[in-house]
């Protein structure tokens, strides 16, 4: 996985637990398999979008596509939408050359001309080149999306569009056991099941509350249990 190349870039830590084994697939199963087979040869599938509420695993897809391109040797850059307010749209320019694009968050570029203009440049370079992929992400459709250019509303519809569901409490359950297993930690299902019950059910706090959890367990040498889950987390 590749970085922004130039003195405009910024640093994008790409996590390395975030990768097709640590996610859940839930009803996700065909979109994961989509972007599995890009590495292979990303051309054939050149445009990718899918969309979900917040915390449902957007970014963590990208990333894992990323770690694959790069067990792949297939070149590949991650840029967040975050970014478009700090970089100059012309950071688009040469990103055509990576095997696989990934841009996450791209409703964040309402109400930024350029940076529209530049995206929709880029994605006909890619089709242009025809050597590469683009994948995106997004908080809605793309006819829901933001976007004041009509132009590039249009070039997002050209590819394949997914929703990525949101994981049932179960499949939360074992999403918090992976992580907590890749940790070194043992998260017994009941433990699991009470904080997906009584923490705030998005994954990305629960994520947040095994960090806190996987700190106190090594410093206080205690096993994850509901009493000490409860006494940590002031439940």
């Amino acid at each position: 996985m590749a970085e922004l190349k130039s003195q405009l870039s910024l640093p994008v830590s790409i996590k390395e637990t975030e990768t097709f084994d640590s996610f859940v697939q839930g009803q996700n199963s065909q979109l994961c398999q989509s972007l599995m087979q890009l590495p292979k040869d990303p051309s054939e599938q050149w445009l990718t979008y899918f969309f979900s509420d917040a915390e449902a695993g957007k970014s963590h897809l990208l990333y894992a596509l990323c770690h694959l391109a790069e067990q792949s040797a297939c070149s590949s850059i991650y840029l967040t939408g975050a970014q478009f307010n700090v970089l100059p749209a012309e950071a688009l320019l040469g990103l055509e050359q990576y095997s696989i694009i990934c841009i996450d968050d791209v409703h964040l570029i309402n109400e930024l001309d350029e940076w529209q203009v530049a995206l929709f440049d880029l994605i006909n370079r890619v089709k242009e080149r025809d050597k590469g992929c683009i994948v995106l992400t997004g908080n809605q459709p793309v006819k829901d999306l933001p976007i004041s250019l009509p132009d590039l509303k249009s070039r997002l519809s050209w590819g394949l569009s997914f929703q990525l569901k949101s994981l049932s409490d179960e499949q939360r359950q074992t999403a918090l056991q992976i992580r907590a297993d890749l940790r070194g930690l043992n998260m017994p299902k009941e433990v699991a099941k009470f904080l997906v019950t009584h923490w705030q059910r998005d994954m990305s706090s629960l994520l947040d509350s095994l960090d806190k959890l996987d700190e106190q367990s090594l410093s206080q040498q205690r096993r994850l249990t509901i009493p000490f889950v409860k006494s940590i987390l002031l439940l």
